[in-house]
């Protein structure tokens, strides 16, 4: 093994004092005087600089030494040493356009194997000297300190969440109140306190780190039209050959395992086949949708319910994120629990981009309703031959407050100002995508192609979706 130092019991000493710094006395003037910490066991040139190169300088005090007592390996801790876990970790990629303000996107970026060692067991012991002028400033210290102590103190090490060794526990052990005898007759040496602690702690070998370089999707450029392409699988599972016959000029050929396209719909997800003529898709067909463990067995890695992902292009160029698990009762359904800050960002109509509630104006009476209430409608108001002629009343539901009536298509999205209802989205003239939130229920809705849906449901094709495991 190469030379290798992480200053690991360096950090568990770095965080006993730190502890223990921060605390204060107050003097016979009524000062508040933080008490200094510093390691103990120093050098012998900073020590002689303390002492300002004399035998006859008097420590400065009350100060607080800290330093290693005892370091023991503790065998009643030791496991199997040569275990070995394994964990998979995936980077969010970063945008580094901007070299001084780097910036995460909503995409995966290099993945990583990392190998944990099992570590060493030990048990440290640390002590604290308190060195006071005076009773009453011995016990101003102690007393705070020994609060946090009940009867143990828990500290972290690392911030580094894979690091499994960060945690530990400090136990207040043993105390020795002074190292002076009573009476003291003519000595003058400074009273010292000193606390006992023991914490056990792990020592880690390091740990090999790999970057993954498994193939899970092919996006390839085909030039040659009339050419015939040969395409072997990636996943030596299934030692398949795809052939591509008449391939047209800069055609997209995506190779990902059994190359589904996927259906969301109703918090599912399916994977169907190809359905490149645009029909009605019978999903009481076999035929047409495949079981998620044959995919899930094509895949590298281990899928984790809950915690792996189903990721899908949206037309924005942003993706949306759902958590996923398998359907208990159903292997061609996967739950969906849709990650609300990675959908679309709602399309501002007139002001704000949430409507109240979803109506059918037919059989739905808004009564009294306060100003600014929107909602979308399924059926036509007004709608009619009639509708402006002599004579014409529309439902008295929907008239204005001065009893005049008002005309609105299905889909569209109608606002109450307080006196008239008035059409704030018009789905007669609107030929872009829009993104609407039902505030009552938290369901986002897309205006596409002529239709009201889920702002995440629909097909995907094998280019707009991803199964991140």
């Amino acid at each position: 093994m190469d030379y290798f130092y992480d200053g690991q019991v360096r950090r568990y000493l770095t965080q006993f004092i730190n502890i223990l710094s921060n605390f204060a006395y107050k003097d016979g003037k009524g000062n508040i005087i933080q008490v200094p910490v510093r390691y103990g066991d120093i050098s012998r040139q900073s020590a002689q600089l303390l002492k300002k190169n004399s035998e006859n300088a008097i420590p400065n005090a009350p100060f607080i030494a800290c330093y290693i007592k005892d370091l023991q390996f503790d065998r009643p801790r030791m496991q199997d040493p040569t275990f070995v876990s394994k964990i998979q970790i995936r980077d969010r990629e970063l945008n580094t356009e901007d070299p001084e303000n780097p910036s995460y996107l909503n995409a995966q970026g290099s993945n990583y194997t990392v190998e944990r060692i099992m570590p060493s067991p030990y048990l440290i012991t640390l002590a604290a000297d308190i060195w006071s002028t005076s009773v009453d400033q011995k016990l101003q210290i102690w007393e705070q300190i020994v609060v946090f102590f009940n009867p143990s103190f828990e500290i972290q090490t690392t911030d580094n969440y894979i690091d499994w060794t960060s945690l530990s526990v400090l136990h207040l052990e043993n105390q020795t109140w002074s190292s002076r005898t009573v009476p003291q007759g003519i000595s003058e040496d400074i009273d010292v306190l000193t606390m006992t602690f023991t914490a056990p702690v792990w020592i880690t070998p390091p740990a090999k780190v790999r970057k993954l370089g498994i193939i899970t999707k092919i996006l390839s450029n085909i030039f040659a039209t009339g050419a015939q392409g040969t395409i072997q699988s990636v996943y030596g599972k299934t030692g398949a050959t795809e052939i591509f016959n008449n391939i047209s000029p800069d055609q997209e050929v995506i190779v990902t395992p059994g190359n589904y396209d996927l259906l969301v719909y109703n918090s599912m997800a399916r994977l169907i086949h190809q359905n490149s003529q645009g029909d009605d898709i019978d999903l009481t067909d076999p035929r047409n949708s495949n079981s998620w463990h044959k995919i899930l067995d094509l895949y590298p890695g281990k899928f984790r319910a809950g915690l792996s992902q189903l990721r899908f292009s949206q037309a924005t160029g942003t993706e949306t994120v759902a958590y996923v698990s398998l359907n208990p009762v159903d292997d061609y359904s996967m739950i969906l629990v849709v990650d609300p800050d990675t959908i679309p960002t709602n399309t501002v109509i007139a002001g704000r981009g949430t409507i109240d509630a979803i109506v059918n104006p037919e059989t739905f009476n808004p009564g009294s309703v306060t100003s600014g209430t929107r909602y979308l409608i399924l059926e036509d108001i007004n709608n009619n031959s009639f509708f402006g002629t002599a004579g014409f009343s529309g439902p008295i539901a929907w008239k204005n407050a001065d009893t005049s009536d008002f005309q609105a298509h299905a889909n569209d999205i109608i606002e109450w100002d307080g006196a008239k209802w008035s059409v704030v989205f018009d789905s007669q003239k609107s030929t872009g995508i829009v993104y609407v939130t039902n505030s009552f229920t938290g369901i986002q809705y897309q205006w596409k192609s002529g239709d009201w849906s889920k702002s995440y449901e629909g097909v995907y094709n094998n280019k707009l979706w991803r199964l991140v495991l």
